[in-house]
Formats: structure tokens, sequence, C-alpha cells
């Protein structure tokens, strides 16, 4: 048996999120993580629906009020959630 090339623990674990499809799922629980620390618990608790994909993060909410209000910020909200998850991944914000 040859021996191969070491390698280290979390290119190991990249590469294997990457071959079983787990990584994008993983990003998506970053995200949400990452925008009920944004926007805070209370808030966060009136978000019913959240989905990402192709680079837009779509949330229900269930208070008018609220939805207006991330409706208006939702440019400031992307860069600050795009910063804390130190990755360019969301493009848009959806707020129904």
């Amino acid at each position: 048996m040859k021996r191969q090339k070491t390698r280290q623990l979390n290119e190991i674990l990249e590469e294997t999120l990457q071959e079983t499809g787990l990584a994008e799922g993983l990003e998506t629980l970053r995200i949400h993580k990452a925008w009920d620390e944004l926007i805070g618990p209370a808030a966060a608790a009136a978000c019913v629906q959240r989905s990402f994909r192709n680079g837009t993060y779509a949330v229900r909410v269930t208070s008018s009020v609220l939805r207006c209000q991330l409706d208006i910020q939702k440019t400031f909200l992307r860069n600050e959630l795009n910063a804390l998850l130190n990755k360019e991944l969301v493009k848009e914000i959806s707020v129904r």
C-alpha cells in the first residue's frame, strides 16, 4: 500500500461535504443563524418561513409592520448578513 500525501482535517471535511452535497445545507443553516443574530430574537420569532436559493434569501413574516421595516432596510441587511458570513452569498433579500 502506497502512502498518500498528508492532508489537513479541514481539507478532508470540506471535500467530504462537497462530495455528499451537505455543504449547501450547512451554508443555508449559517445564513439562518446569521439572520436571527442580525435582526434580533423578537423579529426572528416573526419570521415563519425562510429559504435560500440562487443567491436570494426569502423570508415570510407575520407582521406587516416588520415586513415594511425589513423591506426598507434590505440593502443594509444584505450587506450586514454577508459581512457576518464572511462571504458574498446573499445577492438579494425577498420579504413577504
